[in-house]
C-alpha cells in the first residue's frame, strides 16, 4: 500500500462544493484520505488572463495500487467534477496533483513524483505544513520550513474550511 499527499484545487462555480464532493469521490476505489487540511484561498499563478481565485487543499492518503492507477483515479476524479483541458493553466472545477508518494521518486511523461514544484507554491506548501510539519520534503527541508521560507501575502486559511 502507497502513502503519500495530494493536493486539490478549484477556482470555478462553487469550488467547496466540488472540493467536498472529490474528498467524498476519493474515499472510494482503493483510496482513502488519512487527513485534510483546512482550506486555503490564493490567488492564481502561472496565468496572463484574469481569473477567479482558488480554493485549495492537501490530503494524506493511502492507495491500494499503482501509480499510474493513482493517476487514472485522481484524473477520472477531475473529469467527474467537470474539469476541461482547453490550455495551461485554464481556469478550472478540480485541479488534483499528486505531490509525494512514500519512499517514491517517478519521472514520466504523464506524471513526475515528489512534483516539480512542490516547493515553490505556497498554496501547496501552507496546507502541507498544516497536516505534515515535520515531512522531509526532496530539498531535506522539512514542509514547516518550506513553509516559513515562502511569500505569504497571497494565501489564507479560511476558518473553519
Amino acid at each position: 500500500m502507497m502513502r503519500g499527499f495530494i493536493a486539490l484545487g478549484s477556482n470555478l462555480g462553487e469550488r467547496a462544493a466540488h472540493l467536498g464532493e472529490a474528498l467524498k469521490l476519493m474515499s472510494s476505489g482503493g483510496l482513502t484520505v488519512v487527513t485534510a487540511s483546512h482550506l486555503y484561498e490564493s490567488a492564481p499563478e502561472e496565468v496572463d488572463e484574469k481569473q477567479d481565485s482558488y480554493l485549495n487543499m492537501v490530503v494524506e492518503f493511502t492507495f491500494e495500487g499503482g501509480v499510474f492507477e493513482l493517476l487514472d483515479r485522481c484524473q477520472e476524479i477531475e473529469r467527474s467534477l467537470g474539469r476541461i483541458r482547453p490550455y495551461p493553466h485554464a481556469p478550472r472545477t478540480m485541479d488534483i496533483d499528486i505531490l509525494l508518494i512514500e519512499g517514491t521518486e517517478f519521472m514520466d511523461e504523464r506524471l513526475k513524483v515528489p512534483h516539480p514544484r512542490l516547493e515553490q507554491r505556497a498554496f501547496v506548501m501552507y496546507p502541507l505544513a498544516e497536516i505534515a510539519p515535520d515531512l522531509i520534503l526532496p530539498s531535506g527541508r522539512t514542509a514547516a520550513q518550506v513553509k516559513k521560507s515562502l511569500r505569504n501575502d497571497e494565501i489564507r486559511m479560511i476558518p473553519g474550511g
